[in-house]
């Protein structure tokens, strides 16, 4: 499996200890080494148009779109046209909030210059949730 998804330009991720089970795993879109590489580089590279991938959170939670519709107080309808690269600013903030809450990190960068983001992925935070998830309440 993990020859499959390098394959197709995914990187499995993860950290681990002997003795100790995994953590941080999560899945990202292959990307160049660093920023300064040649543009003939990047193109080798699959890349996305926003610098969040909703569809990979919630597949992280192994939940459906339903039920991340209900969680955050937003319709199905939002949710998926979210994931689907939608940016409505308030309905964004509120699930980006909803899955870094959730432990879900994001992953990526950007290039100005061309306008895409490469590494787009997530893994679970390392992070313990702040105080603002400690009350974070769907909107009405």
């Amino acid at each position: 499996m993990v020859d499959f998804y390098g394959a197709a330009g995914i990187e499995l991720l993860g950290e681990a200890s002997i003795g100790n089970e995994i953590t941080r795993a999560g899945a990202r879109w292959s990307s160049p080494s660093s920023q300064d590489v040649s543009r003939a580089e990047k193109a080798k590279f699959h890349t996305e148009d926003a610098r969040v991938s909703f569809r990979a959170a919630r597949a992280l939670l192994n939940k459906g779109q339903g039920e991340i519709a209900e969680l955050t107080g937003l319709s199905r309808a939002t949710v998926k046209s979210l994931e689907s690269g939608e940016a409505w600013q308030g309905s964004h903030r509120t699930l980006l909030t909803f899955y870094e809450c959730a432990g879900v990190e994001f992953l990526g960068w950007g290039d100005p210059v061309a306008d895409r983001y490469f590494g787009i992925g997530v893994r679970w935070s390392p992070k313990s949730i702040g105080p603002e998830c400690a009350s974070y309440q769907a909107p009405p």
